[in-house]
């Protein structure tokens, strides 16, 4: 009893130093980075196909969950400013800060939740511009102790014309990831999800196709 009462000690005070802002996340860990200077106009659009998003289950903002003292499980909002807004805007807005700094002028299309890739492309179509659909199949993290986060994204490279570039998926599931010591749980987060989509961005034929349209 003892023990257990001394571990759920130490996870409280993990969790304070996780919601305290103790170190301000460097810019190279907020978003990824498009590693080209040769993409002008983009649209970037990305809808929310999780599971427990589409029965309601979890608010469309859910990122994943927390396990307070004694294992009580916490859904952690984020604050700031997409405060309430859909995980998929903030996964937008990490796109399009990656493409803006590589010179770009990016549009963010804000696609409903379960939309097909067939209508996401016309959304996109209809904007006028070539761009890159995101479609999450599952983006959930979980910690208490340690911390692990499952991905599932559908990437689609699309043109101005809505013909389809590429089509590729990229899964993940990343398993007792250490808790950091220097960050707040979501710019820890962040920083996850920074290193996934710049797998994405860094892929041979995602980047050619993203410089071709």
């Amino acid at each position: 009893m003892f023990n257990f009462l001394k571990r759920s000690a130490v996870v409280a005070l993990l969790m304070i130093s996780l919601a305290a802002c103790a170190q301000k996340l460097p810019p190279e860990l907020q978003n990824p980075t498009f590693h080209s200077q040769n993409v002008s106009n983009l649209s970037v659009g990305v809808t929310d196909h999780r599971d427990f998003i589409l029965s309601k289950d979890k608010e469309p903002w859910f990122e994943g969950i927390m396990h307070g003292p004694f294992g009580v499980p916490m859904n952690p909002k984020r604050i700031g400013a997409t405060e309430g807004r859909p995980f998929a805007y903030y996964l937008s807005t990490m796109l399009q800060a990656s493409f803006v700094k590589s010179g770009a002028d990016v549009a963010i299309i804000e696609l409903p939740m379960g939309l097909s890739i067939e209508n996401a492309i016309q959304k996109l179509v209809e904007a006028g511009r070539p761009g890159i659909i995101v479609k999450i199949n599952k983006s959930r993290y979980a910690f208490w102790m340690s911390a692990d986060y499952q991905s599932d994204f559908d990437i689609v490279v699309v043109d101005r014309e809505g013909r389809i570039q590429v089509q590729k998926n990229f899964a993940q599931w990343d398993e007792k990831i250490p808790l950091s010591s220097s960050y707040n749980v979501f710019d820890m987060f962040t920083a996850i999800y920074t290193k996934e989509l710049q797998k994405v961005l860094d892929d041979p034929q995602i980047k050619a196709a993203i410089e071709g349209i």
